[in-house]
């Protein structure tokens, strides 16, 4: 028997990496996955109220009809990133953890508390100071509707960025990691930050409307969610208590010496991987486990603080 849920209800979902392993490792890898998700919850019909893509884990808010419609999206845009990031750096398995971790919310309190959880996960992580500063959880977007006044003032090839952009959303496809190389291409950094904000707020697969309805405005809402950074005890997350600072250390420091693709680091062979982890534990501040997780190394050294 399908559960369906009720009108106030909401599920917390939870999902972490195989090992903890890191997934996110650039703009695109992030792109993929979230555009992803925008194009499954509109095939599924899914009410999306929040999304944090945190390096090796995510979190996510929202309802269905049902809990099988809901497990269902999670099961195919879980299954499609796995194959787009697996044909990317030609690993092979699975990214993710079999099973996710979920919590049905009925109140409202408890609703709020799990918004101010999902958002302020990288403030725990001591990635910023206040949650909307995060791009990756989307909360700065909720409150700033798409404009294209803008895209008049845009060079040629970022328009034609954007054109190419606009006819994926419209046939309602997402944009794998060929199509964003190819857009990204000529673009200098500026515009590549213009096309970034485009692509997140076109996808945009929020609803705003229902998320602040449960505080008096979206200003007061993130004033709730910034003082308070909420509980949730019913999903079973991993906890670790370092900062997730490292990880973008490590890749700031291996595209300055000369690693443009980051990504390439998890199919490296066993030998260079070795020799790689003792280079970024004598020039990074990231800790053994941390080093184990950003290489998909297993947890003989992961293990190790």
């Amino acid at each position: 028997m399908r559960r369906k849920f009720q009108a106030d209800e909401v599920l917390h979902i939870y999902q972490r990496t195989v090992s903890g392993f890191n997934i996110f490792y650039s703009t695109e890898d992030f792109l993929v996955f979230y555009t992803i998700v925008s194009v499954y919850a509109r095939r599924f019909g899914i009410v999306l109220l929040g999304l944090c893509q945190m390096i090796d884990h995510i979190h996510l808010l929202g309802s269905a009809g049902s809990l099988t419609d809901l497990s269902r999206f999670v099961s195919a845009y879980t299954s499609r990133f796995v194959k787009e990031f697996n044909n990317k750096t030609g690993r092979t398995g699975p990214l993710f953890e079999k099973g996710y971790g979920s919590a049905l919310k009925r109140e409202a309190k408890k609703i709020r508390s799990a918004i101010a959880y999902l958002f302020n996960n990288p403030v725990e992580k001591m990635l910023c100071a206040r949650a909307e500063e995060y791009r990756w959880n989307y909360l700065r977007y909720y409150g700033n509707p798409l404009s294209l006044t803008g895209v008049r003032n845009y060079s040629s090839r970022l328009k034609k960025s954007v054109k190419i952009i606009q006819g994926r959303f419209r046939k309602g496809v997402y944009l794998n990691y060929s199509l964003l190389d190819m857009v990204f291409e000529e673009l200098d950094k500026e515009e590549r930050e213009h096309l970034v904000e485009y692509i997140i707020m076109t996808y945009f697969p929020f609803d705003a409307k229902k998320l602040t309805s449960y505080y008096k405005s979206y200003e007061d809402m993130l004033i709730a969610i910034n003082s308070n950074t909420g509980s949730e005890h019913d999903i079973q997350e991993h906890h670790y208590s370092k900062t997730d600072l490292a990880y973008r250390e490590m890749i700031s420091y291996l595209k300055n010496h000369g690693l443009e693709d980051v990504r390439s680091v998890v199919t490296m062979n066993k030998e260079d991987k070795m020799q790689l982890a003792a280079l970024l534990k004598s020039k990074t501040s990231a800790t053994y486990r941390q080093i184990g997780k950003f290489l998909h190394m297993e947890p003989q050294i992961g293990s190790r603080t």
